[in-house]
């Protein structure tokens, strides 16, 4: 078998490429190709009269990020070599290996463009159809990738309702919008405390599984997203430089509409739900503001020390509300949180917190596998003080500026149910990357998606 890549810029591009994966005997002539030290495959490549032969033989075990890191590998070749037709053929034994193959090669050549003259940029178009559950998972990643690229001028809480009533296209997810008159009625008190201060109104939105499972009182898992869709910092305003980052404060939100989408075009047997808050967190005279007390939906009263840790009040209001209705078993929520995390990890490895370990060590083993790594960080009632206050219930930040990724998730989890399994994951450092990554082009990088693909296959055995 093979797969075909055809670019849209023929005029421009100068020679093919032709990429043989095959067992062979490893010489002198091939080089190997590293990921952390270890390597991946070896490599062969040979210049022929407008033409480029590329051998490739993989190693013994491939994860799903290994067997992907091929179908990149020959993307930046074919882009490097200005390659017109791109042709990749497998012998017998590893033809198996073709549906991830293809799944690297199609996600690296994703770059948001919709405002770049088309005339300036390349694509590739393949002839060969994706293996029908990659499909769904690459269509998922660049709407995410797709969301997160959008300016906070096109995309705010009603236009991205509306975006995701044109996405579900199949019908198969029930979808419930909450205006603001309905959080009001609901009580939503903190959410609409972060958004007072925009003049566009916030949104709640709800997904469900309409499969026969999701007829139970009780869902198996409840994703929750934080939905800041521009996060100014409100009255206390972040520094100017890179404020226009803030545009992808929403990225939790988007990996939970990616998963529903995911989710609604696979067969499933377990029963899956979804919640996000959308709002904007800008100064005015209408604003909240340092100082103010809110009554949360679960009746505790957190007083607002920083307007700027927001997203923890977004939260937990929809994380209580969401379990009430859909009485989750387990909840994993997504969000762009804090910047202590970027300082603590990187961008390399996402904030994970969690209540419970099998589900933490679960959510770890995908992150190796898809190298959409995570990495645990500490739950302690040392932190959890921090948030006491002698006037109020609990305050929005800790003492201090140590540990803050760790005092948000303490926040968090004052508002998941006792019983339940919970998994945060801190996504700031992640969801962004100026300058690419081996998967990925420039710019949003669709994280958590592969991870819950490979968790869900693993954990629920789907």
């Amino acid at each position: 078998m093979k797969l075909s890549f055809k670019s849209n810029k023929k005029n421009r591009f100068k020679i093919s490429i032709y990429a043989n994966l095959c067992d062979v005997k490893i010489n002198t002539s091939y080089k190997s190709y590293k990921y952390n030290n270890e390597i991946i495959f070896y490599y062969y490549i040979k210049f022929l009269k407008e033409a480029l032969y590329l051998e490739i033989k993989p190693t013994k075990e491939l994860s799903h990020f290994k067997t992907s890191c091929i179908g990149s590998f020959i993307y930046d070749l074919s882009l490097k070599y200005e390659s017109n037709n791109t042709e990749i053929k497998f012998e017998k034994k590893l033809e198996k290996l073709s549906p991830l193959i293809h799944l690297g090669f199609m996600r690296k050549d994703y770059i948001y463009r919709k405002y770049l003259n088309k005339s300036e940029f390349h694509k590739f178009i393949s002839s060969s159809k994706l293996e029908s559950k990659n499909k769904s998972l690459l269509e998922s990643i660049n709407f995410v990738k797709e969301l997160v690229s959008l300016p906070s001028n096109i995309l705010y809480p009603k236009s991205y309702c509306e975006l995701i009533k044109k996405n579900n296209k199949n019908k198969k997810l029930n979808l419930k919008f909450l205006n603001k008159k309905d959080i009001e009625k609901i009580g939503l008190n903190c959410l609409l405390s972060v958004a007072q201060g925009s003049q566009r109104e916030p949104k709640v939105v709800t997904f469900n599984s309409k499969n026969k499972i999701s007829k139970n009182k009780e869902y198996d898992v409840l994703f929750v997203g934080k939905g800041v869709c521009f996060d100014s910092g409100g009255i206390s305003i972040k520094p100017s430089a890179n404020m226009e980052d803030m545009k992808w404060d929403m990225a939790g939100s988007a990996v939970v509409c990616g998963v529903m989408k995911y989710l609604s075009e696979i067969k499933t047997n377990f029963s899956y739900a979804g919640i996000i808050g959308l709002v904007e967190n800008m100064p005015s005279h209408t604003a909240y503001k340092p100082g103010d007390i809110i009554k949360s939906y679960k009746g505790i009263n957190v007083e607002v020390l920083n307007t700027d840790a927001e997203g923890r009040l977004v939260l937990a209001d929809i994380i209580t509300y969401g379990c009430e209705i859909f009485k989750p078993k387990i909840v994993i929520d997504f969000a762009t949180l804090t910047g202590a995390i970027m300082v603590a990890l990187g961008q390399h490895y996402a904030g994970l917190f969690s209540n419970d370990d099998g589900l933490a060590q679960s959510l770890y083993k995908s992150g190796i596998n898809t190298n959409e790594k995570v990495w645990r960080m500490p739950l302690h009632g040392d932190f959890d003080k921090e948030l006491n206050s002698p006037f109020v219930d609990l305050k929005n930040i800790g003492a201090g500026r140590y540990g803050g990724a760790t005092t948000a998730a303490q926040f968090l989890q004052r508002f998941v149910p006792k019983k339940t399994k919970w998994a945060h994951l801190d996504i700031a450092g992640t969801t962004w990357k100026n300058s690419g990554d081996i998967m990925n082009n420039k710019g949003a990088t669709g994280f958590g998606l592969t991870l819950i693909a490979d968790f869900i296959d693993k954990y629920f055995k789907n």
